[in-house]
């Protein structure tokens, strides 16, 4: 099964944890730290919609980007629900995604930089950004730092319980490839009966300095690293890191 075909359905269940208003409230945060008030926003990997509805429900006219029908089927309910009209949802992959006019800040959250896992292509994708752009424009991204794949992924194996659905999640790192691979079964019950889907899944280890010569390539300028929703740089032992970077105002649009 492709990577997030069944995996959507039960996304937002298992990750009850994530406080999506607390991560805009950061994004929110680092615009006013780039000096940068966007009108139009563009979320790369949007999933389920969690992030985009938050922002577009905050005033954003708002793209999503994903790769996955199935995560955008979930974020179209959403934005149904919430009756949200400054949305648009485009079924793309986000190395090779193209828009009709440019926009004032790129966002891509919950480690989707690590599911790119070609490094050819994670370039791409941020030529593409530059490409994209205003002038002044922001790209604010997250990522999981090595630590975190050596430490706590590894061979490790993660369960995770909720109503009606039950997650193993075995991982498989690989320090010479720098790729972990992880298994998931999701066991969702159904009545009195449980069905069971499988799906696999990689990311690849990025460094931060790796992450800053790419982006400088593609002339990106004033990046900074911070740790994970801190306005302070990552501790030794972080889990995740975000990089917030800005188009320089005289860098015309177009790759």
């Amino acid at each position: 099964m492709a990577a997030y075909e069944g995996f959507a359905s039960v996304y937002d269940q298992l990750l009850p944890e994530l406080d999506y208003n607390a991560w805009v409230d950061y994004l929110e945060r680092l615009f006013t730290r780039c000096e940068k008030k966007p009108e139009l926003v563009l979320e790369l990997a949007c999933g389920t919609g969690s992030a985009t509805m938050e922002l577009a429900s905050r005033g954003y006219d708002m793209i999503g980007v994903d790769l996955s029908e199935e995560m955008l089927s979930v974020a179209r309910e959403k934005q149904i629900e919430a009756g949200l009209s400054n949305v648009l949802l485009l079924h793309q992959d986000m190395t090779e995604f193209e828009l009709y006019g440019t926009v004032d800040a790129i966002v891509c959250l919950l480690d989707s930089v690590n599911y790119i896992t070609n490094p050819k292509k994670l370039g791409r994708m941020f030529d593409l950004c530059m490409n994209y752009l205003n002038p002044g424009g922001v790209l604010i991204f997250d990522f999981n730092l090595p630590y975190k794949f050596r430490e706590l992924l590894g061979q490790n194996t993660i369960t995770v319980e909720t109503d009606g659905v039950f997650c193993i999640w075995e991982n498989d790192y690989n320090e010479e490839t720098r790729l972990n691979r992880f298994e998931i079964t999701v066991f969702e019950q159904e009545g009195s009966l449980y069905s069971r889907f499988d799906e696999v899944h990689e990311q690849y280890c990025y460094t931060a300095e790796e992450l800053r010569e790419m982006l400088e390539k593609s002339g990106f300028s004033e990046i900074e690293l911070l740790g994970e929703l801190s306005d302070l740089a990552p501790r030794k032992e972080e889990e995740r890191a975000f990089i917030v970077c800005k188009k320089r105002l005289d860098k015309p649009c177009g790759v």
